[in-house]
């Protein structure tokens, strides 16, 4: 008799480079419904990630081998004490803030550049969006979602900051159009369409097309990344809240381990680059 049980391929944290902190308000009403807030955070709901919880989780870090924090929740800066957070996190790192442009205008990208301006750590911003014509994106993203997200970058680029598009393939569009679309609309609209300014990434929620091949030598962000919850530590970002992505209950005792056994993990997996950390350290 055969043994049918396939092993997932086991990655083991190198190091934690990379520490993501998940701002996302979830609450559970009856019937085994969860409604999603994402921009009513209420003070006396203490259900989501406070200030005090990342200022306990960060003291057990390793300032010399932490590169990066990021930030995100949609919409994390929606957080009713991000602004704190975002300047306790500057104190030990760059921060990056993901973003789908929602909260994010003129008055706010003032504001950060002041929040800035107080350190020596720089803030970069990702912002989320689906592709170069609006009418496309809106179909994937949601009426409006294609020019919340270029004023955001706008705003973003009028006092200094030089925003990445984190761009989530959900058309099954060649990269090469994708990226001289987006090149064309940043000429259009006066940002920068950089090699940097630009990050594909796959959507997780469509089958993996069967001419491509799982890649065997890649470096998946749960490599050298763990995301903080509310309800503990889990893999990476995609997989918050999922159980097999939990990795522990607090930043300072959680497994090393992880299985690459979600759907999710093989999208990773064949992509074989980066989704959500920077990749130019």
């Amino acid at each position: 008799m055969y043994n049918s049980i396939v092993q997932a391929q086991c990655v083991t944290l190198r190091e934690l480079n990379h520490l993501f902190l998940n701002l996302e308000y979830n609450k559970s009403v009856s019937k085994n419904i969860s409604i999603y807030r994402s921009r009513s955070f209420n003070h006396k709901n203490k259900n989501y990630l406070q200030t005090d919880d990342i200022r306990e989780a960060l003291k057990g870090l390793d300032r010399n081998v932490l590169k990066y924090i990021y930030i995100t929740g949609k919409e994390c800066i929606s957080h009713p004490d991000f602004n704190s957070i975002l300047r306790l996190c500057l104190q030990y790192t760059p921060v990056t803030i993901y973003s789908d442009g929602s909260c994010l205008n003129d008055k706010k990208a003032r504001f950060l550049k002041r929040v800035e301006d107080e350190g020596t750590n720089e803030i970069i911003f990702k912002i989320f969006i689906n592709h170069f014509d609006e009418k496309i994106n809106d179909e994937k993203a949601g009426r409006g979602s294609f020019r919340k997200a270029l004023h955001a970058v706008t705003s973003l680029n009028k006092y200094g900051f030089n925003p990445i598009l984190v761009i989530k393939n959900s058309t099954n569009t060649e990269e090469s159009e994708l990226i001289a679309g987006f090149r064309e609309l940043g000429k259009k609209f006066k940002f920068d369409t950089e090699d940097i300014n630009l990050q594909l990434i796959p959507d997780l929620k469509t089958e993996i097309p069967a001419s491509v091949s799982p890649s065997v030598d890649f470096e998946p962000d749960c490599m050298t990344g763990r995301l903080l919850t509310k309800n503990g530590v889990y893999t990476c970002p995609v997989l918050a809240n999922d159980y097999r992505g939990r990795s522990g209950s607090n930043i300072t005792n959680f497994s090393k381990k992880c299985y690459l056994e979600t759907s999710e993990c093989q999208h990773c997996r064949a992509f074989g680059k980066k989704l959500f950390t920077n990749n130019w350290v």
